[in-house]
């Protein structure tokens, strides 16, 4: 019998299995693709000479993937209606080169722009520009976290805490995180927060009016504080002036790779079993579970993340175990070091790039911390206006995660209503976070432009330009600014994240003048920032000089 009359119902039954059960372990691969095809041909045609044998396996696989994309590309898929990329709806892979060349924020805004508010960005994936879609898909007991989270296991199989898809087993691991990020913690934070900034500008002070990567500094800054805040841990990268264990290289190694391999999450069981291929992540991995032993045996000394996990009075009842500690501490110690740093490095650029910003925001911290004066009382921060819009601005034109948080649509619980949009059972969702905050209909105007005075309460705006505006025309949209993410799963560091961020502001900018080193160009900042789920970026060199009096 010729094996290809067999081939093409074969392949198609191999086709709904893919499309219906969307398997991710090796032996079903193996089975698939190489077992039923090999299996066909050696049973029903042993006669066929090797290279006929391997034709027809090839012809099996062209018609799974002709069958995938036909549908995928079809009037019948239950998202055709939806506009999108023909790559993007072909295959998450699409989807998965563009977060590996890192520019993944910038295509899918214009995307948006071409398409409209809705965009199906992956075969079975939307993505959303409009705040009314917020609640539904991130409010409480709205929707579980879609197959991007599958990745997030550790080889014991378990999952971290930013992995978990169901509400009860979330809200009870969160729990500790909670503790350790209310109110009263954030008191017990602060004289870290002070110490290291005051370290901080130390080291910036000593290397006045020489060129500086600023951003490497942030980032020194932000794996200190990490390391206290979470472990109780002194790194000491700021007094070594560098990272010479290469922790942040680890760490951006491992967001990388981590960034890529969810958008195809079907690829992590093979990748396995390539050891130089998950080198990254197992690096970063390793760095999470040192730190995380090394503190639970040596014991509390001030009340850090471990200690909300463990020792808390209320430790008990959330009942997490050595492993999710030791996986949580991982998650802690790549959000923690990087998104504050991230954000703080971007300041820097649009001070940079907005002189008249600096001018004004020294002038609201000369008047509220005059010469002697300390500019990190904590508690005169938050009631700094232009001080938090700058902050804010800097938040809405590039947050420290830049891409949408994916949440799916629960296989068997029906279609889903999102805003006028109603979404089937089984797709995934997000708003994107980075189209959202220059939505001229959100923000405007100038939604493309650093203008923190879009924050402040006033009756009549003066726009960079000079001309002025009445507050009629101006549109700030809190309900669509969401840097920190909203809903029961938002980020739990959001308050130690703005501490630390009007802490060194206030430090810096009282301390320094910042100027754009000679010969580097400010426009390829923005053009360097990499969106790989948490940012990438690179060097902004800066010269520092001491302001008059301080």
């Amino acid at each position: 019998m010729d094996p290809k009359l067999l081939m093409c119902p074969a392949s198609f039954a191999c086709y709904l299995i893919y499309k219906r059960f969307e398997p991710n372990t090796i032996s079903i691969h193996a089975t698939l693709l190489f077992g039923v095809p090999a299996l066909l041909v050696g049973r029903l045609s042993p006669q066929l000479s090797f290279l006929q044998q391997a034709n027809a396996i090839v012809s099996y696989w062209g018609l799974v993937l002709a069958f995938t994309a036909i549908y995928r590309l079809s009037h019948f898929h239950p998202l055709a209606k939806y506009p999108g990329p023909i790559l993007g709806r072909l295959s998450n892979i699409y989807v998965a080169y563009l977060t590996g060349r890192g520019d993944l924020h910038r295509v899918i805004r214009d995307w948006h722009d071409r398409y409209g508010d809705v965009v199906r960005v992956g075969p079975n994936e939307l993505s959303f520009r409009n705040p009314d879609a917020l609640q539904p898909i991130y409010g409480a007991k709205s929707m579980q976290k879609g197959p991007y989270y599958d990745t997030r296991t550790t080889p014991e199989n378990i999952t971290t805490i930013d992995g978990l898809r169901d509400f009860f087993v979330h809200g009870a691991r969160r729990k500790p995180w909670v503790r350790a990020m209310n109110s009263s913690a954030l008191k017990g934070y602060e004289p870290i927060v002070q110490m290291k900034t005051l370290e901080l500008v130390e080291a910036l002070s000593k290397r006045q009016k020489e060129t500086i990567d600023i951003s490497h500094w942030m980032g020194l800054f932000g794996f200190d504080i990490i390391g206290h805040v979470a472990f109780g841990h002194e790194f000491g990268l700021i007094k070594a002036g560098g990272d010479h264990d290469g922790l942040k290289h680890q760490v951006e190694g491992g967001i990388y790779a981590g960034a890529i391999i969810s958008r195809t999450p079907w690829i992590l069981p093979l990748l396995k079993q390539i050891p130089p291929a998950m080198e990254g992540l197992k690096v970063m991995r390793q760095l999470g579970v040192t730190l995380t032993q090394e503190r639970t045996k040596r014991g509390s000394t001030s009340k850090d993340l471990i200690y909300f996990l463990t020792e808390d009075e209320n430790a008990a009842e959330s009942r997490v175990t050595l492993d999710e500690i030791i996986a949580d501490g991982l998650i802690a110690l790549v959000a923690g070091s990087d998104s504050s740093a991230a954000v703080l490095s971007h300041f820097c650029y649009f001070m940079l790039r907005h002189p008249e910003c600096a001018e004004q925001l020294h002038k609201e911290i000369d008047a509220t911390f005059p010469p002697g004066e300390d500019p990190l009382d904590f508690s005169r921060h938050a009631d700094m206006p232009y001080l938090n819009a700058c902050i804010n601005e800097t938040l809405r034109l590039l947050p420290g995660v830049l891409g949408g948080l994916q949440r799916a649509v629960k296989r068997g619980s029906g279609d889903a209503t999102v805003g006028p949009y109603v979404v089937p059972e089984g797709t995934q969702v997000s708003v994107h976070t980075f189209s959202l905050h220059r939505d001229p209909r959100e923000f405007a105007p100038l939604p493309d432009h650093f203008w923190p005075d879009r924050w402040l309460a006033q009756d009549t705006y003066v726009l960079p330009s000079g001309a002025t505006v009445d507050k009629a025309h101006v549109t700030t949209n809190r309900t669509a600014f969401i840097p920190f993410s909203v809903g029961p799963q938002n980020c739990a560091g959001k308050a130690l994240a703005m501490v630390e961020m009007r802490a060194v502001v206030c430090a810096v900018m009282h301390k320094f003048e910042l100027r754009k080193a000679e010969g580097y160009d400010l426009d390829l900042w923005e053009k360097d920032v990499m969106d790989v789920y948490l940012t990438i970026r690179g060097k902004l060199p800066v010269i520092l000089e001491q302001r008059q009096g301080r």
